[in-house]
């Protein structure tokens, strides 16, 4: 009988001297062949995650964010069958894992969020808008929005700031519109008030501003006249920044 371990014991072997650095031994691998590829691996996923988090990267401590990489690649299985996905598996896992406390980085998980969301925007299937025509009522008529997009809500305003100190002074409710331009494919950000983000989620959903204005006082927000033509302002900027593309038919 054939003593020697067979073909999927000897993955098993290899795959965990990858991940965590614990030593084995493979037939006819040299033990410091075994050191290479756990090295180029390791770096592999740890140059994609700062390639992928560059502001988290830099905010953190370096001793904190290689221990983080570190923990991720040892104790989570991959499921990504494309590298650019594999950074959001690190966000989940360090959200499930509550990293935030474990690692005493409050904003941890929305900064990941923010960085994630602009390579998901990035990278996300070309999606066709309605059709709409270039000019309409800005109060009456609904709008056709860009589709390509994600509309964020964080704690900290990760968007805006860099510095632990002064993030940590600022927790709130805070609120991140990114979109995809159409032609150029760049991904652009724009910090909205409570308001702002409210309004952009009832005209995605078809409502028009005449009708979210006449809603406003059921949320205990004041219509003035400053309010709409605020309003309105918003969606001449968010129209020439490529997110409003027009009016309905």
């Amino acid at each position: 009988m054939n003593s020697s371990p067979d073909s999927r014991v000897l993955q098993q072997r290899f795959t965990t001297h990858l991940r965590t650095g614990v030593r084995t031994t493979i037939p006819g691998v040299a033990p410091d062949r075994l050191a290479h590829y756990r090295h180029a691996i390791f770096h592999m996923v740890k140059d994609t995650m700062e390639s992928a988090y560059p502001v988290t990267c830099a905010n953190i401590p370096r001793r904190k964010w290689d221990h983080m990489v570190k923990t991720f690649f040892a104790r989570h299985a991959c499921t990504a069958h494309q590298v650019w996905k594999l950074p959001l598996e690190f966000y989940t896992y360090a959200v499930e894992n509550s990293w935030d406390e474990v690692y005493d980085v409050p904003y941890l998980s929305d900064l990941l969020a923010f960085e994630w969301a602009e390579i998901e925007v990035f990278n996300m299937e070309d999606v066709a808008p309605a059709a709409f025509v270039a000019t309409g009522d800005w109060r009456e008529t609904p709008l056709v929005l860009n589709p390509e997009y994600r509309l964020l809500s964080f704690k900290y305003p990760v968007h805006q700031e860099a510095k632990r100190a002064r993030l940590l002074k600022q927790q709130g409710a805070w609120f991140v519109l990114l979109h995809r331009e159409p032609v150029t494919g760049h991904v652009q950000f724009t910090g909205l008030s409570p308001w702002l983000a409210f309004v952009t989620e009832q005209l995605a959903a078809g409502i028009t501003v005449k009708d979210i204005l006449e809603y406003a006082p059921q949320l205990g927000i004041t219509v003035t006249v400053e309010l709409e033509a605020d309003t309105v302002a918003f969606l001449e900027d968010m129209q020439r920044r490529q997110f409003v593309f027009g009016f309905r038919p």
